[in-house]
């Protein structure tokens, strides 16, 4: 894994190389540190969304072998590993998540209500093998970043420690240094830096250390509590990991001794807001809020309407609900999970036939034995509705899986009657383009065809 995906690795260790110890590495690793986050998490919020992930080799392999459905967690899996010196774990994965409720939430949906695309972003002209490369591009990157986090800190805490406080170089505090602006001749690096500019940093590099080491957080507040006089010690137990541990602790002395009172407390604060992300019980009820837009990049960025981010979050909702119902007796709810994700956010030709198949199944035989008749009797009018509609000649004929000229002959009551089935999927998709597009339903189709379509919970 590491040869086929060690580009952004190998550009990480050379730029960290040609930095080498220069003070520059801290900003730069930060800097790093955060496009390389934002891209994990972007790559596989497509992944997600254009369902790249079922086109894996390795995802296909497993369900192949296993004889089941595809799952997303073997796609997780081929890229994560148990050992810290051998490549990204789970727990390097959901630190570079943490502030991104967006993924979180798609992961929450792709992998608890079975979906297999959450929006309807497509791919386009985009390969979908490019969206998994990217990720897994992204993530080996950021875990070659999180390497030097523990080490470039000492580095740049021994640099602040001994420059010139003369030098224009170094700021008045130090965690103004890892938000480096640069600077104009005659004037510090600092006099430019935001707040904001100033918290990002410290987040950024707080969040690379806690992924590489467990023990960062703990480290520093024992650190920092024994800076300000009281007496602390580690409760690191036998149940932890050991790797990162002299890593953390030399890391928070280094910065216990250049941090101000009101630095400590600030970073305390940053540190506070960091664990309180990481509850991953949170992305249930991010998942379930439906004023969460899409998750998809590019269907939020290309002129995606309103309407249609609104629709995607309602079935969103839906899948939600669905998933969280409580497991009742003789009711297999995994599969009615899945059955209804894939029915309410799959792409819109697969969701139509959904309707019509589940629609189908709720019509009594005898009562299905008179749709040919209805048709044929009123195809004048129910041409007339479906072009009102909006829905094409074309478009309609795929949803029923006759050719356009076959549909045509029908809708103009010419030769002889249709099937059955034809035309009981012809008068459901009719009732369902009419539901959609805010018509009315042709009187002449009975309620009992019609019925079935509307009691259903369609987003299209």
């Amino acid at each position: 894994m590491f040869q086929r995906f060690g580009h952004r690795r190998d550009d990480v260790d050379l730029v960290m190389s040609a930095v080498g110890d220069d003070p520059l590495c801290l900003p730069v690793l930060v800097e790093l540190g955060g496009a390389l986050r934002g891209g994990v998490a972007s790559a596989l919020r497509e992944v997600i969304a254009t369902g790249a992930w079922q086109q894996d080799l390795g995802v296909r392999r497993e369900a192949a072998h296993w004889r089941h459905e595809p799952r997303f967690g073997a796609f997780l899996e081929q890229d994560l590993e148990r050992r810290r010196d051998r490549g990204p774990k789970r727990e390097h994965l959901d630190a570079a998540l943490l502030m991104f409720p967006e993924t979180r939430a798609a992961l929450y949906r792709v992998d608890a209500a079975q979906c297999p695309q959450h929006c309807r972003a497509e791919t386009g002209t985009f390969s979908e093998d490019r969206h998994t490369d990217d990720y897994r591009q992204a993530l080996f990157g950021w875990y070659a970043a999180i390497q030097h986090a523990h080490a470039c800190v000492v580095r740049a805490v021994r640099w602040f420690k001994e420059a010139d406080p003369s030098d224009p170089r170094r700021p008045q505090e130090f965690t103004q240094w890892l938000a480096r602006t640069g600077s104009r001749r005659g004037r510090r690096a600092a006099d430019g830096t935001a707040p904001a500019a100033s918290q990002e940093a410290v987040r950024e590099i707080l969040l690379m250390m806690h992924a590489w080491s467990p023990h960062t957080f703990e480290a520093m507040d024992v650190a920092f509590r024994k800076a300000e006089g009281e007496q602390a010690f580690h409760a690191w137990g036998g149940g932890f990991e050991p790797a990162g541990r002299s890593e953390a602790q030399a890391a928070a002395e280094a910065l216990a001794d250049v941090l101000s009172p009101q630095e400590r407390q600030h970073v305390r604060g940053v540190m506070a807001d960091i664990e309180s992300e990481d509850v991953w019980d949170r992305d249930m009820t991010l998942a379930k809020d439906s004023a969460l837009p899409c998750t998809s990049d590019r269907h939020r960025a290309y002129g995606t309407g309103s309407g249609d981010r609104e629709d995607c979050a309602k079935a969103r909702d839906r899948v939600y609900e669905e998933a969280s119902r409580p497991w009742d007796e003789g009711a297999d709810r995994k599969a009615g999970a899945a059955r209804l994700a894939r029915f309410l956010l799959g792409a819109r030709a697969d969701r139509v036939k959904a309707v019509l198949t589940t629609a189908r199944t709720a019509v009594a035989r005898d009562s299905m034995a008179t749709a040919p008749q209805v048709w044929h009797d009123s195809a004048d009018l129910l041409r007339e509705a479906r072009e009102a509609a909006g829905l094409d000649l074309h478009d309609a004929a795929g949803h029923l899986d006759i050719k356009p000229h076959t549909l045509q002959r029908f809708e103009q009551a010419a030769g002889k009657l249709p099937g059955r089935p034809v035309s009981l999927s012809y008068l459901q998709l009719l009732t369902v383009a009419c539901t959609q597009g805010g018509h009315p339903v042709p009187a002449c189709i009975p309620q009992a065809f019609s019925e079935p379509v509307t009691a259903l919970p369609t987003t299209l």
